[in-house]
């Protein structure tokens, strides 16, 4: 029989519970000020009355306490809401149809899985609870969430329309193989974790309307702690159930009991639930590369192909007539989707939304600028600059992003990144890299691709090849210029190289390729910038460098 709700909560109740003293796991230091902490912005805050908050700390938090007072919510009445927030150990086994999570109460014993609680006994469980909404949120690791994929209605919805949803949603702090940070959290006394919850739930996470929706508040967790740079975890979130919305605050409480009547727009958000195991076991052979001519960095064809023989810049106009300068090395980015995660490149849409669209970022790398004109096939969008773009003039281009609707992807560049150089000091006409400006280039498309990729709804592994076409005999100029340790900086090796001795300094290869393999779900800015250094070593071992990335100030690992 269908359940008619009401567009407002009838009332508002949490169990939360925090486990720092185990009897047979090791003691956690910072779960039950996490516990008390979200206990107390529920009720200053976000309107759960006192009497209906329970909370469970160390011996309190055993396994029949925990689920006898789960169980008793289901008194409540459909239109109440209950949050349940959990911070402790969580564990995994491997089953026969995947990872089953646990979470570990306080009598919980490793070798005794009737002494733990199963995860979907508290989703089977919620069953029975009448409540509309129920928000789980795990401070613990652990696998086998079995969440659905995000219920896509529509581009906007009514928080009325939401209110008079069944859901059941949640978010846990990681997967089974990641440590859950035990503080270190923006809050300074909490988890990583719940200190970007607490964060969320003050109003950070809330549109710019002043509404906060469990969405919002998961997307803003996930966000913050996948990139937070002490973090070694990635959230995971999304429903299990249903298709409404826990509601944590509207601007005047226009949810709760009383409050004045009024509605709301919001956005849906894209969920974040783990991979299933087929998704993460099971890998695709990628091909873009190898077709397109990234195969063998030693072929003589290597990155030469129908899209990167457009690269080119126009020079001289008018009485003089104008030619077309063509690179002779350019920098080559390809990414290949390796994972059967299902992948939504939508042709039109991104021809139409991505030109000239500019992310935008507090770091420099957060600032990837889209090309501003594009083009279709029926199976890719090439977005590309061109020095005559603006009257009709695109036979070659400065640079160019091709999608391909299978999720690979393809961006080549050369202005600013490769040239000539050519002082007396160096033979006429020898070719250049500069060093800190590709660098920085890759770092960009990097944190570029993550966006392009999550709006096709893709967070699993990737295949990244750094590619650098047409390197032979060219020299990397433009160190970073900053001083660093003791005043030092870089300094340029033809500076001090005359004559025969710079073609130490140069290139032997025919082009590079630096490839790496990556999850995109879990790539925050601590493991970009591993990335990154990685890659710079090897451009710089390319070149004879035979030191720390000149690409960063002297002596440090800091970007200029």
């Amino acid at each position: 029989m269908k359940t008619n709700y009401q567009p407002r909560y009838r009332k508002s109740w949490a169990l939360v519970i925090g486990i720092n003293q185990y009897t047979h796991f090791s003691p956690l230091d910072i779960a039950c000020n996490d516990a008390k902490s979200i206990g107390e912005i529920l009720l200053r805050s976000l309107g759960f009355p006192p009497e209906n908050v329970a909370v469970l700390l160390d011996g309190q938090a055993t396994k029949a306490a925990i689920m006898k007072q789960f169980l008793a919510f289901e008194s409540l009445s459909p239109d109440d809401r209950l949050l349940v927030f959990f911070a402790g150990h969580g564990t995994t086994v491997t089953g026969q149809r995947g990872p089953v999570g646990y979470l570990v109460p306080a009598d919980g014993h490793p070798d005794d899985k009737s002494t733990l609680i199963r995860w979907d006994e508290l989703t089977r469980n919620s069953e029975i609870i009448p409540a509309k909404h129920i928000l789980f949120a795990m401070d613990a690791c652990y696998s086998g969430l079995a969440m659905q994929r995000s219920t896509g209605l529509g581009e906007r919805r009514y928080v009325s329309d939401m209110l008079q949803r069944f859901s059941r949603q949640v978010i846990t702090a990681g997967k089974a193989n990641e440590v859950v940070a035990d503080g270190g959290g923006p809050t300074g006394n909490n988890s990583i974790f719940t200190g970007h919850l607490l964060e969320g739930m003050e109003g950070k996470a809330a549109n710019e309307g002043g509404v906060l929706t469990a969405s919002y508040l998961m997307d803003y967790v996930y966000k913050h702690v996948a990139n937070d740079s002490r973090s070694s975890q990635t959230p995971h979130f999304g429903h299990f159930d249903g298709d409404g919305d826990f509601i944590l605050r509207t601007p005047n409480g226009e949810h709760l009991p009383g409050g004045p009547t009024a509605d709301f727009l919001v956005k849906p958000i894209i969920e974040r639930p783990e991979l299933p195991p087929e998704t993460q076991l099971v890998s695709v052979r990628p091909q873009f590369a190898e077709k397109n001519g990234y195969a063998d960095p030693e072929s003589e064809i290597f990155g030469r192909n129908e899209w990167s023989k457009k690269l080119g810049r126009y020079r001289g106009r008018g009485t003089h007539g104008e030619e077309v300068i063509k690179p002779t090395s350019w920098l080559s980015l390809v990414v290949e989707l390796v994972s059967n995660q299902p992948v939504r490149v939508d042709i039109a849409e991104f021809a139409k939304t991505f030109p000239k669209q500019r992310f935008q970022g507090k770091n420099p790398y957060e600032r990837f600028v889209m090309p501003r004109s594009a083009i279709t096939t029926t199976r890719s969008v090439i977005l590309f600059d061109s020095d005559r773009s603006l009257d009709n003039r695109t036979e070659y281009w400065n640079r160019f992003l091709r999608i391909e609707k299978s999720g690979a992807i393809e961006y080549c560049a050369f202005i600013g990144l490769t040239g000539v150089y050519a002082p007396e000091r160096l033979a006429a006409g020898t070719n250049v890299i500069n060093y800190v400006q590709t660098i920085g280039e890759v770092w960009k498309f990097l944190h570029a691709t993550k966006l392009i990729l999550d709006h096709a709804g893709y967070q699993a592994g990737i295949r990244f090849l750094v590619n650098l076409v047409g390197t032979k005999d060219s020299m990397l100029i433009q160190f970073a210029s900053e001083p660093g340790v003791d005043k030092k900086a870089w300094a340029q090796p033809f500076e001090w190289e005359t004559g025969d001795a710079s073609q130490n300094w140069k290139c032997r290869d025919a082009n590079i390729q630096v490839p790496f393999q990556l999850v995109l779900g879990s790539l925050g800015e601590a493991e970009a910038k591993k990335l990154i250094v990685e890659c710079a070593e090897q451009l710089g071992l390319a070149y004879n460098h035979q030191t720390e990335p000149r690409c960063f100030i002297f002596g440090t690992s800091e970007f200029p």
